[in-house]
């Protein structure tokens, strides 16, 4: 069980080389491979589609051959009923309503349900990533990824699933249409709309990146919502709420000026392409006009071209809307496929976890986190089952990066870690885990009842159990005081209890697993000297044939060890009993000295 947090880090912008475009297509088809899952909704809601643009398509076709047949019966003064035409398309119509009653719900539900896939893999991948990432990465900016980033991609998979089919299917048949009705316009219609897409086109290539930055600027305003709510209680305490509110505006305009700019951007230059292919309708009105004037064109096949360019008109708008969605959809996709893809550099080994009392050894391990100096250099030590372990040393000594290589929240760059004589690498990573009970020095309570966070890493525990485990974390008189004793509901983080009552709840939670390994890190270190005696009475007796390693900053606390491990820029500098440390005038002696002194 782990309680602990992460280190922030903002991210960056990224730039806007051919590779990251590239980058940003692959994320696309990475977000279309989620369709996968439903190849029938896919083919049904694509099938309707198809069937609504015969339709669409179908209609101008019987009002032209309806004007047709009535100038030509009009011209001989023959009667003409337009009961069966109007029946037809009244029939079509009819239809088309059908198809779009059944299409909208079928799409909806295809697309929530692959966007609440999306939403999993985020949340599964990030349970799943190691400690690396978490420690490079930013809490408000992967929360803007796994909600805002995938809302976006909902008109993406709109776009992709109908917009696209529609736009191609629509513009091929109805340039066919044309051809076939007359050569002469159909080269018209593709001389303005060739050039009308080109310049969309043109306009879209850029802006790409500017919506990678929108979406960016978009993670760290986020962030910072997030750090100031996280933080409140600080920020009240030095009186900084008005430095915040500032500090917000100024990530706000930022967002907001570069969001309009893109905006903007398309906003005034679509228009102008639109411009070129709107010219289309007059030119063939007067094109055809001819045509029709020297009897080489029937009027009703001028007014089916006519209904055709306003179509197309019309997809060339969804063009526009199409591009515009994926430009924005592609940033999104990046952001969030780079969640997705990242690499799991923890992996679990398969092996069963053998019976044993905790036998723990280092052999020449080193540890480096990445881009940084080595934290840990060639350490060997053994330790029996049952023993205690104190680690102590001065800030950034590397005492907590040790004792996070035996559950591997990170594995060493160097050397093994054993338990039971095997490396840790070995084990299945949950069992091992599992064995392994860790108390960071900040605790973390989720917002649930009190017994719910006790019982967190074993939640089928007894209600006896739980208070059995409380009692020994000195947590049992504070939790019946409390309204509702062990169902009362902690606020978020556990921000309704003291420093110390946090950390015993932590212990006590811990104390349920039963692991043959117990982990803490400067366990005590929230609490005051009478509950820290308490608990350190309580530590004695439920350490008895249990591993313990014990992170402590004050020398005072460890001197029960059996073994005193004392680190110094990563490297064991001294070892031994704190009798044996106290008579060798070394660097403890000195840290106990100078702690005693104060």
């Amino acid at each position: 069980m782990v309680i602990g947090t992460s280190v922030p880090e903002s991210s960056g912008v990224p730039d806007s080389s051919p590779k990251n475009t590239r980058g940003a297509f692959r994320s696309l088809l990475g977000m279309l491979a989620f369709l996968r899952k439903y190849p029938v909704r896919v083919a049904l809601s694509i099938a309707l589609l198809v069937v609504n643009i015969a339709i669409e398509m179908s209609l101008p076709r019987i009002l032209g051959d309806t004007i047709n047949h009535l100038q030509a019966h009009a011209a001989r003064g023959v009667p003409f009923s337009l009961a069966p035409a109007v029946t037809l398309f009244l029939a079509l119509i009819a239809l088309r309503m059908l198809v779009a009653v059944t299409l909208g719900p079928l799409r909806n539900k295809l697309i929530q349900e692959t966007l609440a896939d999306i939403r999993a893999v985020i949340y599964d991948t990030l349970q799943r990533l190691p400690f690396t990432y978490h420690d490079k990465s930013n809490t408000g900016e992967l929360i803007s990824r796994s909600t805002t980033d995938v809302w976006r991609m909902q008109d993406f998979f709109f776009a992709c699933l109908f917009l696209s089919i529609d736009i191609v299917v629509a513009l091929v048949v109805t340039l066919v249409l044309i051809f076939q009705i007359s050569p002469r316009l159909g080269l018209l219609t593709v001389g303005t709309m060739v050039p009308t897409l080109a310049l969309i086109a043109f306009y879209a290539a850029k802006l790409q990146p500017q919506w990678r930055k929108v979406q960016d600027l978009h993670g760290t305003m986020s962030t910072v919502i997030q750090e100031n709510v996280a933080g409140v209680r600080v920020v009240k305490a030095f009186a900084r709420e008005q430095a915040e509110i500032e500090k917000f505006r100024g990530k706000r305009e930022d967002y907001l000026k570069t969001l309009l700019e893109t905006v903007n951007y398309w906003s005034a230059r679509v228009p102008f392409a639109q411009f070129i292919f709107g010219l289309g309708v007059p030119l063939a009105l007067w094109a055809g006009g001819r045509e029709v004037i020297t009897g080489q064109l029937q009027l009703g096949d001028l007014a089916k071209v006519i209904l055709y360019l306003m179509a197309i008109g019309h997809r060339l708008g969804m063009v526009g809307q199409f591009t515009n969605i994926l430009q924005n959809a592609s940033a999104s996709a990046e952001r969030v496929m780079e969640i997705i893809a990242e690499p799991q550099t923890i992996r679990s080994g398969t092996r069963a976890l053998p019976a044993g009392g905790g036998a723990v050894e280092f052999q020449e391990v080193s540890f480096q986190y990445p881009d940084a100096k080595a934290s840990l250099r060639n350490l060997g030590f053994a330790v029996r089952p049952g023993q205690t372990v104190a680690i102590v040393g001065p800030t950034g000594s590397g005492k907590t990066t040790l004792v996070n290589l035996l559950p591997r929240f990170y594995d060493p760059t160097a050397g093994r870690v054993l338990l039971e004589g095997i490396d840790v690498r070995e084990f299945e990573l949950a069992q091992l885990r599992r064995s392994i009970g860790v108390i960071f020095q900040e605790t973390f309570l989720f917002s649930a009842t009190v017994a719910e966070n006790i019982a967190y890493g074993k939640p089928t525990a007894s209600r006896e159990e739980i208070e059995r485990c409380a009692r020994a974390a000195q947590a049992h008189e504070f939790i019946a005081e409390l309204e509702d004793g062990y169902d009362t509901i902690i606020g978020e983080r556990g921000v309704s209890l003291s420093g110390g009552q946090r950390q015993r709840l932590a212990i006590a939670r811990a104390f349920l697993l039963d692991p043959r390994v117990l982990i803490l890190d400067d366990a005590t270190a929230s609490v005051d000297s009478q509950t820290e005696r308490l608990i350190q009475e309580a530590m004695r007796r439920l350490c008895q044939g249990r591993t313990t390693f014990v992170i402590a900053q004050r020398c005072s606390t460890v001197q029960h060890a059996d073994l005193i491990l004392v680190l110094k820029e990563g490297e064991i500098v001294e070892r031994g009993t704190h009798a044996e440390l106290i008579g060798r005038s070394g660097f403890y002696r000195e840290i106990f000295e100078h702690q005693m002194r104060k």
